[in-house]
């Protein structure tokens, strides 16, 4: 299975029960095997953390985070000097979408890395050109 990178809404919906995609995240991340499957940036994990804090209490939080961080279906890598530069660019070259820097974090990786899927439910993510999962 290729790669597929993960946005903060993927692991919100899965944390959180009463989100309308609570149920269709839960069941994706239950069918993925391979280790690694799932690419999550420093950025996203940062955005999980603090999203969920602020929703759901420190308690939930610190479970996602320690169960990123813990599972062998995640490859968390620490975005470097050379593709921040490259995240910039994007943010500076797409002004007229209303995509974060966080999502051009995303963006970025999946450019350098050849990925074309993500674990999201973010509109923003379909508009990059990538196919949104579980949907």
């Amino acid at each position: 299975m290729a790669q597929i990178i993960a946005d903060t809404s993927g692991f919100y919906a899965l944390v959180d029960r009463t989100d309308p995609h609570h149920l269709a995240a839960t069941a994706f991340l239950k069918s993925l095997q391979t280790p690694g499957a799932l690419l999550v940036s420093n950025h996203i994990f940062d955005e999980a953390m603090t999203l969920t804090k602020a929703r759901l209490g420190v308690h939930v939080a610190r479970q996602l985070g320690m169960r990123l961080r813990n599972s062998r279906l995640i490859e968390l890598v620490v975005v470097d000097a050379a593709e921040e530069a490259a995240v910039w660019r994007l943010f500076s070259s797409y002004s007229d979408k209303a995509w974060s820097y966080t999502d051009c974090v995303c963006l970025a990786l999946t450019q350098s890395r050849g990925i074309n899927q993500a674990f999201s439910f973010d509109h923003h993510f379909a508009q990059m050109g990538l196919q949104m999962l579980p949907y």
